[in-house]
C-alpha cells in the first residue's frame, strides 16, 4: 500500500486521543448518544426493510426492564420486549440489547421509543421502505487518528445535504483497531446523533479484525455491536448477509479471509456457495455487492505478468460477478476514489459490473497511483475525504461522488437493460 503516513506515525496519532477517552469511559449527555445508560441508539438493516428493523443500544450496567415502543400515524402503540446479552472486550464489559420490530407496514412512518427501567428516550424516526425508489448515502473506510474528528466531519456533510436519506452504509475499516473500546465510542459519538433515525449497514472491513496488539482476531467488537440479517451460517453469522431496499438487492460480502482463515477456515467457499443461492432467490431490478476490499492491485502495477493488476479478492469473485450478472460493486480499502467501470472477464469492457471504489471518509490518507487500464475517473491525490449517494429507481441508478463541501466530483448511470 502506497501511505503518505507510516503505520508508525498513524498509532502515534491516534495516542493523542487515547487520554480523554479514559477521562469519560463512555460520552457525555451533551453529545445526544447516552441517556441514563442508554449508549448510542441505533437502527439496523434487516433482510427486507419493506417490513422489519432492528433496534439496538448499550449500556455499562444491566437493568431488569427493557422494551422499545412503537407508535404508528394513526398514533397507535405497541410495546416490544428486548432482549440483552454482554461481551467483554479491551478490558470492558458490555451490555447489548437489541429487538427486531416485525410485520411492519411498507412506506409507512413511524416513531419508537427506548425505555429502560426509569429512563426514557426521546420519540425516533423509523421510516419503512417500499419498493420504487431508493436514496443511499455510501460512506467509505472512516478510520480515524483525530478522534474520529474528520469522520464526524464528513458523514455529517452527507446526512445535512441529503436530510431525505434513510439508509447510510459503511463499507468497513470502520475504526482503525477493532478491539480498541474507545475507538468504537469514537466512533459512535461522531454520528450519535444521525444513527436513531435512520437504517445502518455495516460491512466489515480488516481493521474490524485486529486487537490492540494489531494480531489479527475473530471481529468479536463489530459482531457484538451490530446485528445483522441472517446467513444461515454456523461458522461466520454476521461476516456476510444481504438486504432489499427499494429495487436494490444488496449483498455484502466479506473480503477478510486473509486475516480470518488462519483463525477460522472456510470463509471463501462458504460465501461463493451462499452467494450464487442468494442471487437466485432475488426477483429485485438490481443486484448491488458491497466489500471493502478493491479488486485492484495497487501495489504491483509495474509487473508484467498476467492478471498483475488483479488482486486476490478479484481473482475470487470477480468471475462469479460476471457469472451472476451483478449491476454495482463498491469496494472501500484503498482510501482513494476510483470509478472502474465496467470488467468483464478481468478485462475493461462495455460489460459486467460497474466497479467504484469509494474512497475515504476518516483521516488516514494515502498516495495510490493509477492504473490506466481501469481507473477512468480518480480524485486529485492525496485525498481529503468523500461520500457517494446511490439514487434510483427499477430503470436507472445513479451514484454520485461528493467532497465534503458538497462539490460534486463524478456522476455515474446505470440504465436497466435487461
Amino acid at each position: 500500500m502506497f501511505s503518505n503516513i507510516s503505520r508508525r506515525a498513524f498509532l502515534r496519532l491516534s495516542l493523542a486521543s487515547i487520554f480523554s477517552a479514559i477521562l469519560g469511559k463512555f460520552t457525555s449527555a451533551s453529545a445526544g448518544a447516552v441517556i441514563d445508560d442508554i449508549y448510542y441508539p441505533r437502527q439496523l438493516i434487516t433482510e427486507n426493510s419493506n417490513y422489519s428493523r432492528t433496534i439496538m443500544w448499550h449500556s455499562q450496567n444491566l437493568h431488569k426492564k427493557f422494551d422499545v415502543v412503537l407508535k404508528s400515524g394513526s398514533g397507535e402503540e405497541t410495546i416490544h420486549m428486548a432482549r440483552c446479552h454482554f461481551f467483554t472486550d479491551d478490558g470492558e464489559k458490555i451490555f447489548v440489547y437489541q429487538v427486531q420490530l416485525d410485520n411492519l407496514q411498507p412506506n409507512t412512518q413511524y416513531v419508537y421509543q427506548i425505555r429502560q427501567d426509569e429512563a426514557v428516550t426521546p420519540w425516533y424516526q423509523l421510516k419503512t421502505s417500499g419498493n420504487i425508489s431508493i436514496k443511499a448515502l455510501i460512506f467509505p473506510d472512516s478510520q480515524c487518528s483525530d478522534g474520529y474528528v474528520t469522520w464526524r466531519n464528513v458523514a455529517t456533510s452527507g446526512f445535512t445535504a441529503n436530510p431525505d436519506t434513510n439508509l447510510f452504509i459503511n463499507m468497513g475499516d470502520l475504526v482503525d483497531n477493532g478491539e480498541a473500546g474507545y475507538q468504537w465510542r469514537q466512533w459512535f459519538n461522531a454520528i450519535a446523533a444521525f444513527m436513531p433515525d435512520r437504517i445502518f449497514a455495516p460491512v466489515m472491513g480488516n481493521h474490524e479484525t485486529y486487537n490492540v496488539n494489531w494480531k489479527c482476531r475473530l471481529p468479536k467488537a463489530y459482531l457484538n455491536y451490530f446485528a445483522l440479517p441472517n446467513n444461515l451460517s454456523k461458522k461466520f453469522s454476521g461476516y456476510y448477509y444481504s438486504f432489499d431496499y427499494g429495487p436494490v438487492h444488496f449483498i455484502s460480502l466479506n473480503t477478510q479471509f486473509e486475516e480470518i482463515d488462519p483463525i477460522r477456515s472456510g470463509l471463501v467457499p462458504e460465501q461463493l456457495e451462499w452467494l450464487k443461492r442468494d442471487i437466485a432467490n432475488s426477483g429485485k431490478p438490481w443486484k448491488v455487492v458491497l466489500m471493502h476490499k478493491d479488486v485492484i492491485n495497487y501495489d504491483n502495477l509495474d509487473s508484467n505478468a498476467p492478471l498483475a493488476d488483479i488482486d486476490v479478492v478479484g481473482k475470487t469473485f470477480m468471475p462469479v460477478f460476471d457469472e451472476l450478472k451483478i449491476d454495482l460493486v463498491l469496494t472501500a480499502h484503498q482510501h482513494t476514489y476510483r470509478r472502474h467501470d465496467h470488467i468483464f472477464n478481468f478485462e475493461p469492457s462495455d460489460k459486467g459490473p460497474i466497479y467504484i471504489d469509494t474512497g475515504v471518509a476518516g483521516n488516514c490518507y494515502y498516495d495510490v497511483p493509477r492504473t490506466k487500464r481501469f481507473d477512468k475517473v480518480m480524485l486529485p491525490q492525496p485525498e481529503r475525504g468523500n461520500y457517494l449517494v446511490l439514487e434510483g429507481n427499477e430503470s436507472s441508478l445513479t451514484v454520485q461522488c461528493f467532497l465534503p463541501n458538497g462539490k460534486m466530483m463524478d456522476m455515474c448511470v446505470l440504465n436497466n437493460k435487461k
